[in-house]
């Protein structure tokens, strides 16, 4: 049979089918692309971290937001120390005879028919529109009024207190869920480099079983070897999502995808505090803002103790007033007035004695507090400064360890390839490498968090750890 050459309209046909069909691999092939970049989530430096989460975190936020308000409470007892300037109003429509006599006294209208008798007893409705003005100032309070000027001046101080304690937490919370995502990305790592390994000896297995060098018991059980690595992997891959999502929380960016950079420098490097233990101390109840927000809730129990006592006392006000009467408010009566007036409580059923006793007894507690304080901080400075020396020195040892691991490994997959070991010590070997992998760098990370918690528990600001 004699084939026919292809037409030029088949040629034709033939090219706009592959020029659809490469068009088609184009825009998929880029789709897909563009779909793993995306599901790929972007890095941060722990520096680029902290500044996130100082500016969209939450617990941050409401801590600005309370000490803005007690700040708006300082201002409030501040204005009780000022002269205050009222203004009144009030309009009155009666035919009470006495009520009616005074308003006509008040708007000046007072004629001499208002003296019969008749209108007198039994006056008509009569309306009247009185306006005041009150300036009073308070002389003499017994020290309340100050008093608590002064308290609520220190609660704002412990409110600021507060938010720098908020903020220092808030670092160590990023530092640490920051490596910890560092730490769950390298525990998938060191899984994945056993699974690498576990397949190179599966196939290394079964090629010596093929050659009749190694028994089929060999390939089996690294296969199941292999499996648990497998398993692991799944437990390290959700492990890491939640790491990251912890890590995002942290932060107060929850709508991101961020991470941190892949094996950031500083890890397990940071260099060891001269300071003594002492020193640490000291320098933790001088700066830690717990103490602070302490000594200004010792203040406040004494400010409440006067303000309590201040009730043994009189109070002095005066008062300027000037008043305006009329009946249509056209025209109108005027007087003025200066007033003095003290009060001063005889008994109350000794209110006032309980009143000043609770006070006293908050003021014995705040003091108790404050004591109790200062034994827990030196207690946590001693406990971070211990783990971060046990951490340094574990570092030391999983560093050496895995050298260990390696060395052991290589040697006995060089024997068994030549018949001198047992499957059973090379899988042993494979597990003790994987084992001695991740504590070194859980060791590394384990270093970095305590270092952070050492600055934490001392009231120093967390630092980065390329700044350390």
């Amino acid at each position: 049979m004699l084939l026919k050459p292809p037409d030029a309209r088949e040629n034709g046909r033939a090219m706009a089918r592959g020029i659809v069909a490469l068009f088609l691999v184009v825009v998929c092939g880029g789709s897909a692309t563009a779909g793993q970049q995306s599901t790929e989530p972007e890095r941060i430096s722990l520096s680029q971290a902290i500044a996130i989460a100082l500016r969209d975190n939450r617990s941050l936020k409401a801590a600005g937001y309370g000490s803005q308000a007690a700040q708006d409470d300082a201002a409030t007892a501040r204005g009780d120390l000022l002269p205050r300037l009222d203004a009144l109003e009030n309009f009155s429509y009666t035919n009470n005879p006495v009520m009616v006599f005074s308003d006509l006294l008040l708007q000046q209208d007072f004629t001499q028919s208002d003296f019969a008798l008749n209108s007198l007893n039994h006056p008509g409705f009569f309306s009247n529109f009185q306006t005041q003005m009150r300036l009073s100032y308070p002389l003499f309070a017994g020290g309340r009024i100050m008093a608590a000027y002064r308290a609520a001046g220190l609660a704002a101080d412990a409110e600021r207190w507060q938010q720098i304690q908020t903020r220092q937490h808030v670092e160590f919370a990023v530092i640490r869920s920051y490596y910890g995502a560092v730490l769950a990305e390298q525990r998938l790592a060191v899984v994945d480099r056993a699974i690498d390994a576990a397949r190179a000896h599966l196939k290394r297995a079964q090629d010596l079983f093929e050659r009749g060098m190694a028994v089929n018991s060999d390939v089996l059980r690294t296969k199941v070897l292999l499996g648990g690595f497998e398993q692991q992997r799944f437990r390290a891959q959700s492990g890491l999502e939640i790491a990251r999502s912890t890590f995002t929380h942290a932060l107060g960016d929850e709508d991101r995808r961020l991470a941190p950079m892949n094996n950031p420098a500083g890890a397990g490097e940071v260099v060891w505090s001269p300071d003594s233990f002492q020193l640490l101390v000291k320098n933790a109840l001088a700066h830690r803002p717990e103490i602070k927000i302490a000594e200004d809730n010792i203040k406040r129990a004494r400010e409440a103790v006067t303000i309590a006592r201040a009730d043994y006392l009189p109070t002095v006000e005066i008062a300027g007033v000037y008043e305006n009467d009329s009946e249509h408010l056209t025209r109108a009566g005027n007087n003025g007035a200066l007033l003095v007036t003290g009060q001063m409580n005889l008994f109350n059923g000794f209110a006032t004695r309980a009143k000043v006793d609770a006070a006293q007894a908050r003021l014995s507690r705040a003091q108790v507090l404050e004591q109790d304080l200062r034994h827990s901080i030196a207690l946590e400075v001693e406990t971070a400064y211990r783990s971060l020396q046990a951490a340094r020195r574990g570092l030391e040892v999983a560093r050496r360890d895995l050298a260990y691991a390696q060395r052991a490994l290589a040697i006995l997959e060089d024997r068994y390839g030549s018949g001198l070991a047992t499957n059973v010590s090379v899988l042993d070997a494979q597990t003790a490498r994987a084992q001695t992998d991740m504590r070194l760098a859980a060791s590394r990370i384990e270093v970095a968090v305590d270092a952070a918690a050492l600055d934490l528990a001392t009231g120093s600001e967390p630092r980065s750890l390329s700044e350390r």
